[in-house]
């Protein structure tokens, strides 16, 4: 994957990313930028959703680690077994790379000061997907 034009510390990131979700497949596409788009297949999100696996995807821009990940996609097909609808900061009806897709919204206002990487990104939406009430 070394042969894509991206830059080294968005190589190393969707390297952390694969040791962080050994069991996952990836999509990498460059960004023509030096970032890169990433889908992370297969990522465990909860029992409270049906189906309690989905895709994640985001952008690494060029500018990382001080440029958020923002936002985070997954899967539009996945529901919440409880049947309550999803709300604002997740929201239906967007499109990732191709893919219908839910938006999930969790801004780092504070990136500026102290980047966050790609691996700490994408726990913290698979930990708010488990724990929002």
């Amino acid at each position: 994957m070394r042969d894509i034009g991206v830059k080294a510390n968005i190589y190393e990131a969707i390297e952390e990313l694969k040791r962080a979700f050994p069991s996952s497949e990836f999509t990498v596409n460059e960004d023509q930028e030096g970032g890169a788009y990433v889908i992370v297949e297969h990522v465990l999100i909860g029992a409270r959703y049906e189906p309690e696996q989905s895709w994640l995807g985001g952008h690494i821009p060029a500018q990382y680690p001080y440029a958020d990940i923002y936002p985070v996609f997954m899967d539009a097909a996945v529901r919440r077994r409880d049947g309550i609808g999803f709300e604002a900061p997740i929201t239906e009806g967007h499109n990732f790379r191709g893919r219908a897709a839910i938006q999930i919204s969790r801004r780092n206002n504070r990136i500026q000061n102290s980047g966050q990487t790609a691996v700490a990104k994408f726990l913290k939406i698979v930990d708010f997907l488990e724990n929002m009430p």
